[in-house]
């Protein structure tokens, strides 16, 4: 599932809406990607509207619509195999084009065969207004991050920092970077772990992941037709200096000593380590 670095660069995707008026959407109702919200109801809530806007928290994205006044949100998670694409208006339907957003001059594409992804309609004008504070907000204070040790001081730190709740947008390679970064085995307990080092660590990665991942791949947007994926989709990625280079591949050894790379299953997820830099 697509990180927030990848979920930042998708929902770039769609910027070329902002501010345009919506004249037709398309569905496919019966596809398990309206599961949340019928089919029919995002097509009568969207059509005749306007997107205004669009953000991310995490790894979700929520494009804003407006009607005659009233607020329409439509989060839209990519699962697996969604991507979003901008084409043509008069773009033709491809088998997998689950959702088609036609404005005056283009169409914004949600594509997913597997249909792991999802588009839902909210009904309230600000539904992510209870969501925990994003790791770069002001908010995500040294004060929440003890807490946050404090309530689970017998998980391990590669489970907390998976958990969307406590660290919304972190995912497998992230928590593994965040980690390596602290000299930390993924199995070390929670109440072992200093809650100013895991802020400043958490903060450090999530800067450079939305740096490398999002902001140098924006190059990618130029040709939006391809649309964005999870997976081999990006031509920049972390330097060589970070963890994420060497932890995919059999025979990869930690950038910092040199040491063949540890691999195992740590809170469900297949996870990398050095055996010297973060004993266990």
């Amino acid at each position: 599932m697509p990180e927030l670095a990848e979920v930042e660069l998708a929902r770039r995707i769609w910027s070329p809406g902002i501010g345009k008026n919506v004249l037709t959407v398309q569905t496919h109702p019966k596809t398990r990607v309206y599961r949340d919200t019928p089919a029919a109801a995002i097509q009568d809530a969207l059509t005749g509207s306007s997107l205004t806007a669009s953000r991310t928290h995490g790894k979700r994205m929520l494009f804003t619509f407006e009607k005659n006044g009233e607020i329409f949100p439509l989060e839209v998670h990519l699962g697996m195999s969604g991507r979003l694409a901008v084409a043509p208006s008069d773009h033709v339907e491809h088998k997998h084009d689950h959702l088609l957003i036609r404005l005056p001059e283009l169409t914004l594409i949600y594509n997913d065969y597997r249909q792991f992804g999802r588009a839902h309609l909210h009904h309230e004008a600000d539904p992510w207004a209870q969501l925990p504070p994003e790791i770069l907000s002001r908010k995500f204070t040294l004060a929440h991050v003890q807490s946050l040790l404090t309530r689970r001081p017998r998980t391990s730190l590669k489970a907390l920092t998976l958990d969307q709740s406590s660290f919304p947008g972190i995912g497998n390679w992230m928590a593994d970077e965040i980690c390596w970064r602290m000299n930390l085995h993924p199995a070390t307990i929670t109440r072992n772990v200093d809650a100013a080092a895991l802020r400043k660590e958490t903060q450090f990665v999530t800067r450079g992941a939305l740096k490398h991942v999002a902001d140098k791949n924006e190059g990618l947007l130029s040709d939006p037709s391809k649309g964005f994926a999870a997976g081999g989709y990006v031509s920049q990625v972390p330097p060589k200096s970070w963890l994420f280079q060497h932890r995919w591949k059999a025979g990869g050894q930690c950038p910092r000593c040199g040491t063949d790379l540890a691999r195992g299953t740590i809170a469900t997820r297949t996870t990398a380590w050095c055996p010297s830099c973060q004993p266990g």
